[in-house]
């Protein structure tokens, strides 16, 4: 290890005193003593450049050499008790005293008050040279009093016969300095280190960068800024920016105070230029531009695009996809999604079957600042309970029976910076609730297997086919994860709400499916689409776009100019049981439904309660709520043994 070097500089008498302190001193720093003053300094200062760290000596010499040099310097400091201690020995001879400092600006207190304490008369000498401090000090031999000083103050008094005291105790006095010394080379040490760190990192990006002061002289300018400028090292740091801009550039800055991806031409290769300024407390104090290579960021782009679509993360849709006429109620729902695009909050979405809760989650993804990163979907109902923590979450190696050797990532974890979509999130089970909450609450997930959390930066859209609030009244759905997602929300009209779209829509799935066909009957579309207009759609867009489907498959295209058969083959597509008129059917066939349902879920149910409590039935009705009796009759009517 290289140790600091201090450098100790003073007048004659003084350096030879300081000698045989300094050798005593174990204080792991290198010390080199040098007797100088004032001009006699110079010569050495380019040994002292090139091997001192630090330089103490006393306040003359620290006042002609601090411009002379970028080396630290510090000096030998004064205390009231250094004073003090000098004013009582010099009292011995004189009630005069004279205190001789090159500068009396570093002292902390008016020592003239000491004149009536101590019933003395103080004069202060200050001197910038040799000559003067001498022309001084005969002046004041005359009044037959004592000196206290610096080291040459100190010398000269003694040849003039006066009485004279070194105003600071040598030993604590250099102990104290090299100390601070230290504590300063350690503090440049650091900055070093952190400039040296700082250089290194800006040096290693492909992005030009250029610092500037309020005055436009350039104070940092990489490696990469010279390379896309063309300027050289030693044209770069403390010149002004008009001298080494190409003009393109400096046309751009001189015209906007700030700028973003400004495209400019210098030579044969494009940039993306930006400048922002510095600004602290309404001071612009400097600039920073940055420059990109154009066919480097399309390279990395394509890069990009290429590996997430080869993922099929990415959303398609964007809100110029929904097909609607103006008067249309899903208008008001899609400036409602345009203006959740614009933050990070949750959004609910609540739509039935087919109305297209995954087409505005696309949109909004695309229409927000993260339409450049993943978008997850995930449909919480399709996946097994036993695999929804491990998909969403992610597994380390050896996590459970038929892991990866290489563990996995959570869908939570592939989103990171994107959007993930949660479909049909009142499917996941109550006991999954409480850890998907958590990952809401701390934006952090744990894989399954894994002691440590991955911090996530994700935003999350869920979507529901039935009202959330119903499911927590049957404790189906837990309420602090309900007010989670309900941050912001989406209600997705059916497509009976939005009846007047009908058109609209038939119009563009006919043209989707069969464009010829859609120019051979668009002059009576309209006509034709009378009848789907009594039709109930209970799987909504979806369900239209089955319809028109089988309708395009089927059509006779030598009778398609014939209205009546076009409309007697739409009807034939449509399911009967759901026209308005005909509700008693598709009503009993619901009814019975729901009963059987019911039935099964509650029998089910039952079941698991009743091998929670290993068959104990008074423990199984107090468990439920129940009479014993009421839970006899039940276990009967679910025909359980």
């Amino acid at each position: 290890m290289v140790l600091p070097t201090i450098a100790v500089l003073g007048y004659r008498n003084f350096i030879e005193l300081i000698k045989g302190i300094v050798e005593t001193l174990d204080m792991n720093v290198n010390i080199n003593v040098f007797q100088c003053f004032l001009e006699e300094c110079l010569p050495i200062l380019p040994e002292l450049e090139s091997k001192a760290d630090v330089i103490i000596t006393g306040r003359a010499n620290q006042k002609f050499l601090q411009d002379k040099t970028k080396i630290p310097i510090i000096t030998f400091r004064i205390t009231p008790m250094d004073i003090l201690s000098s004013i009582q020995k010099a009292l011995s001879h004189s009630r005069h005293v004279a205190i001789a400092l090159a500068t009396f600006e570093s002292l902390e207190y008016d020592y003239t008050i000491l004149e009536n304490l101590l019933d003395l008369k103080l004069t202060f000498i200050a001197y910038n040279t040799e000559g003067e401090l001498q022309e001084k000090l005969k002046n004041f031999s005359k009044t037959k009093g004592s000196v206290i000083g610096t080291s040459i103050a100190v010398a000269f008094a003694r040849e003039l016969g006066m009485p004279s005291y070194l105003i600071y105790s040598l030993e604590k006095t250099i102990i104290e300095a090299v100390e601070r010394a230290t504590e300063i080379m350690e503090f440049k040490r650091r900055e070093d280190k952190k400039n040296k760190e700082f250089e290194a990192i800006l040096n290693s990006v492909s992005d030009g960068i250029i610092a500037t002061n309020a005055f436009d002289e350039i104070t940092l300018i990489n490696n990469s800024a010279r390379r896309l400028l063309n300027i050289q090292q030693s044209e770069a740091r403390g010149h002004k920016l008009d001298s080494l801009l190409p003009p393109a550039v400096l046309h751009k800055y001189k015209e906007n105070r700030n700028f973003q991806n400004e495209i400019i031409s210098i030579g044969a290769q494009s940039l993306n230029a930006n400048r922002t300024t510095v600004d602290v407390r309404g001071r612009q104090l400097g600039n920073v531009i940055t420059f990109q290579e154009i066919s480097q960021i399309e390279q990395i782009e394509q890069k990009y695009r290429l590996k997430i679509q080869a993922k099929g993360l990415i959303a398609r849709s964007n809100f110029e996809d929904i097909i609607h006429c103006s008067d249309s109620p899903i208008q008001r729902v899609i400036e409602n999604a345009k203006k959740f695009s614009t933050t990070d909050s949750t959004i609910l979405i609540i739509g039935d079957t087919g109305t297209g809760k995954e087409l505005f989650a696309q949109s909004i993804h695309n229409y927000s600042s993260r339409c450049k990163y993943p978008f997850v979907a995930i449909n919480c109902a399709a996946l097994p309970e036993s695999l929804l923590e491990s998909e969403l979450f992610g597994y380390e190696d050896g996590a459970f029976t038929g892991a990866s050797k290489h563990g996995k990532k959570g869908l939570f974890e592939i989103a990171h910076r994107g959007t993930i979509f949660l479909d049909e999130i009142n499917s996941i089970p109550p006991h999954f609730q409480s850890k998907l909450l958590r990952v809401l609450q701390e934006k952090e997930v744990k894989r399954i297997g894994s002691e440590s959390v991955i911090p996530i930066d994700v935003r999350v859209i869920a979507a529901s086919n039935i009202e959330l609030s119903t499911l927590i009244h049957k404790s189906d759905f837990r309420p602090d994860l309900f007010y989670r997602l309900n941050v912001l929300r989406l209600t997705i009209p059916s497509l009976q709400e939005r009846i007047i779209d009908l058109p609209l829509l038939v119009a563009h799935f006919i043209s989707h499916f069969n464009e010829t066909l859609y120019h051979k009957i668009c002059s009576f579309l309209d006509e034709i689409c009378h009848d789907l207009k009594e039709y109930k759609f209970p799987g909504n867009i979806r369900e239209l776009e089955n319809i028109i489907e089988r309708f395009v498959v089927l059509c006779d295209y030598n009778q398609v100019h014939r209205v009546g058969y076009c409309k007697e083959l739409l009807r034939e597509c449509m399911d009967e049981r759901t026209f308005r008129g005909d509700t008693d059917c598709l009503s009993i066939e619901l009814q019975v439904n729901y009963k059987e349902s019911m039935y099964e879920a509650e029998r089910i149910l039952m079941l698991k309660y009743l091998e929670q409590v290993h068959g104990d039935k008074s423990l199984l009705a107090k468990t439920v709520g129940i009479s014993k009796a009421t839970l006899y009759r039940k276990l009967k009517e679910l025909r359980i043994e």
